[in-house]
């Protein structure tokens, strides 16, 4: 234990001025860390009030969408319907209106990379679907549509039917999963990913907004 002693005595000796020193040091570092813990919290945090506004804003455009605009019965019987007429007369071709459901999507880009893999993924693939779409409906509104012959508008027609149907389970597949992340956490919705990863189909019904 001398040595014990000796380092006492040792310190005992130091200059007031050295202990000082030593304590503002102390206080100085320990400050570095309470702040650099302060600020680690505050961005985890913002990052977390970011996320959830941008998954409430994607999920609200995405539902309305779905709910609103694209109907699997709609789809259908308007597409076989407008098909049908299509093969009785040749001459007839439909009016495609043009289609913008991304107006939020277009303001959020920019934050686009907060988003989690899990919901990212999903929401990119139903917005680009979109973006087909929207070219798609373009091709069929151009004087060179009108001079195809009534089997290849009609199998456009059909193609249209179709990328709509697509699109439509694009945005349920992104809606429920952004519900189940707000819901019971990121592992969870990954889980329920991994799950759904062989089809885009999902038998979850429309959620309340998250």
């Amino acid at each position: 234990m001398t040595w014990f002693f000796a380092t006492v005595d040792w310190f005992g000796r130091l200059d007031p001025r050295i202990w000082q020193a030593i304590v503002a040091g102390l206080f100085l570092a320990v400050g570095w860390v309470v702040n650099g813990w302060q600020n680690r919290r505050a961005a985890q945090r913002l990052r977390a009030e970011r996320l959830r506004d941008a998954h409430r804003a994607i999920f609200a455009e995405i539902a309305t969408n779905v709910s609103n605009l694209w109907n699997d019965g709609n789809l259908e019987s308007d597409g076989a319907a407008m098909i049908e007429r299509m093969q009785n007369d040749p001459t007839f071709v439909p009016f495609i209106p043009t289609e913008h459901h991304d107006r939020l999507f277009e303001t959020l880009q920019t934050e686009i990379h907060i988003l989690p893999r899990v919901t990212i993924d999903p929401v990119v693939r139903y917005y680009n679907q979109l973006d087909s779409l929207s070219a798609h409906i373009t091709d069929m509104r151009t004087q060179r549509f009108l001079s195809l012959s009534p089997d290849r508008r009609i199998k456009m027609y059909e193609d249209y039917i179709e990328m709509r149907k697509q699109a439509l389970e694009y945005g349920r597949l992104a809606n429920y999963l952004i519900a189940e992340f707000a819901d019971r956490g990121k592992d969870h919705a990954t889980q329920e990913a991994a799950r759904l990863a062989a089809s885009v189909s999902t038998p979850a019904e429309d959620r309340s907004d998250p």
